[in-house]
């Protein structure tokens, strides 16, 4: 190192890691090595730095350096001297190409100061200390200040990839959007698909929906479920590998199944295929357009033809071949981000299964918001509920206001069983039940069933028909009309000095379910019990 060398010299760096704090005052920079100041200064010796020095650098600051009381880690570079005794630390930034901070700080408390490397030597180059105390000391949290301090480069080069990543994802979503507005194909596997879950809800015993995925997807399954569950489809959901370890006990007669694979031949799944009942309904959410190309709808026909199933289930009337439901992304994930990685396919098949979820609730239920508002009482959501409702809620001043409105109560055939009107019942959002029954004449006849009469259902009346189980349904001859805006007050004192005549008249009490209805112009707008009405009458007067 004696002799005098004719270019630069490549030095090498090894970091030490100090605890002891240092001058916040940065070290002047050097000539730049594209254009030096001075031939002299480039070929100078290195210093040997010993151990020695090194640690007496570390315990006593120079004079005149002012030391703060944080001892945050701080990087000092050595000679090649001290490599022996000194343990290296491997930092991304030991790269000579690197000029800036790395892309997120090490976090730190808000007022931790920004420390700059202490010189030992004012031939080490200042661009290996300011890398590696950015790699070590601590800096502020991410702020304008820190921010403000990357390359102006460094700044377009960040914002400009997430731009490209946010459009990439958004042109899938039009893409997918346009698929399902204009492709036949995918506009009538959507209709199967939502047909298939409407059914099994309503079968008898209703049946779930059992989501099954495996890596991304699987994660897509679980929150889809807490979609559906969230509307009020009943939905599960199922490893595929667990499944074959003793979870398809989970999978019942009436259940519908759903596959999110993005290749359509996802190994798990098509292990899992052939022990899943050909009968049951299967909806597939692939990036597939085209039955022909999907390996597990093909795999899945094979399977129905060998079992003998073919055109829809005469038990539940569910179609049992596979149903595709395609959310292709326009541009491979490779080709877009240089990496595989799922991102705009998994965006897509979450926007297909909100679609499925927000469409099939609004086909089994009224009102989507009111389940929705029944199932999700806590957090923010269920705050805002509260104070929407508390607001939008008028003061129950006639039985108009009091009632449930004639308009929001489901509807079910006479035909049906009482158990179809008690789940009519359970999913509606206030618990009445419209009867239409076929009359002559075409005339249809109404009659309703109030939530006491449901919940006095027995067990053994379920499997019977609605006419056969007495005290279930009143017709509209037996309803007691109440003028729409008669004050609560007044038409509950009347309806009790109706009833106080009844029973010295009849020596009977007028029952408590009693049907009131609502009407106005001439037309039921609205409908609640006696009861409903006294209690009311109570609280007003408390």
């Amino acid at each position: 190192m004696g002799e005098r060398c004719s270019g630069l010299v490549q030095t090498s760096a090894v970091y030490l890691l100090g605890t002891s704090a240092f001058s916040a005052v940065p070290p002047p920079s050097p000539p730049s090595p594209v254009t030096p100041a001075n031939e002299q200064d480039l070929c100078t010796p290195i210093e040997e730095l010993s151990l020695d020095a090194i640690d007496s650098a570390i315990t006593t600051p120079p004079a005149g350096l002012a030391t703060s009381a944080s001892t945050g880690p701080l990087a000092v570079v050595a000679g090649p001297s001290s490599a022996s005794k000194q343990k290296k630390t491997s930092h991304p930034q030991d790269s000579p190409e690197l000029s800036s901070p790395p892309a997120t700080a090490p976090a730190s408390a808000p007022d931790s100061p920004d420390f700059s490397p202490c010189v030992l030597s004012p031939n080490v180059s200042s661009f290996s200390l300011n890398l590696s105390t950015a790699a070590t000391s601590p800096l502020p949290s991410a702020s304008a200040t820190s921010f403000a301090k990357l390359p102006a480069s460094s700044v377009a080069s960040r914002l400009a990839g997430a731009v490209h990543v946010l459009a990439t994802e958004a042109t899938a979503l039009q893409s997918v959007a346009q698929l399902y507005a204009t492709s036949p194909a995918a506009r009538n596997g959507f209709h199967q698909a939502v047909d298939a879950i409407v059914r099994t809800q309503t079968a008898q015993p209703p049946g779930k929906l059992v989501v099954i995925g495996v890596g991304k997807s699987g994660h897509i399954g679980r929150k889809l479920v807490a979609t559906f569950n969230s509307l009020a489809i009943s939905a599960s959901f199922m490893h595929p590998t667990e499944a074959l370890h003793g979870d398809l006990g989970h999978i019942r007669p009436h259940d519908a199944i759903l596959f999110i694979t993005y290749s359509g031949k996802t190994q798990e799944l098509v292990t899992l295929l052939p022990h899943i009942d050909p009968a049951l309904p299967l909806i597939i959410l692939t990036s597939h357009v085209t039955v022909e190309t999907c390996e597990l709808i093909r795999q899945r026909s094979e399977l129905t033809v060998d079992a003998g199933v073919s055109g829809t289930n005469p038990d539940s009337f569910l179609p049992a071949a596979a149903i595709l439901l395609p959310a292709p992304i326009p541009v491979e994930e490779k080709v877009s981000f240089g990496v595989a990685a799922p991102t705009a396919s998994t965006t897509t098949a979450l926007a297909v299964g909100d679609a499925l979820a927000i469409v099939t609730s609004k086909e089994l239920h009224p009102s989507t918001e009111a389940v929705f508002r029944r199932n999700h009482p806590g957090g923010a959501i269920g705050d805002a509920f509260r104070r929407t409702s508390a607001a939008a809620l008028p003061q129950n001043d006639t039985v108009r206001q009091l009632s449930v409105p004639w308009r929001d109560i489901p509807i079910v055939q006479a035909t049906t069983d009482c158990a179809d009107v008690l789940r009519a019942g359970y999913g509606s959002a206030n618990g009445w039940v419209r009867v239409v029954k076929a009359g002559t004449n075409n005339d249809n006849l109404e009659y309703i069933a109030s939530p006491s009469r449901i919940r006095a259902l027995l067990s053994s009346d379920l499997v019977r028909p609605v006419h056969e189980v007495s005290g279930l349904v009143v017709g509209r001859p037996d309803f007691v009309a109440v003028a729409a805006d008669t004050k609560v007050r007044k038409a509950a004192e009347w309806l009790r000095a109706v009833a106080n005549t009844n029973a010295s008249e009849e020596g009977e009490a007028m029952p408590v379910d009693v049907v009131v209805s609502v009407i106005d112009n001439g037309e039921i707008v609205g409908v609640l019990e006696l009861q409903d009405l006294l209690n009311a009458q109570s609280e007003d007067r408390a």
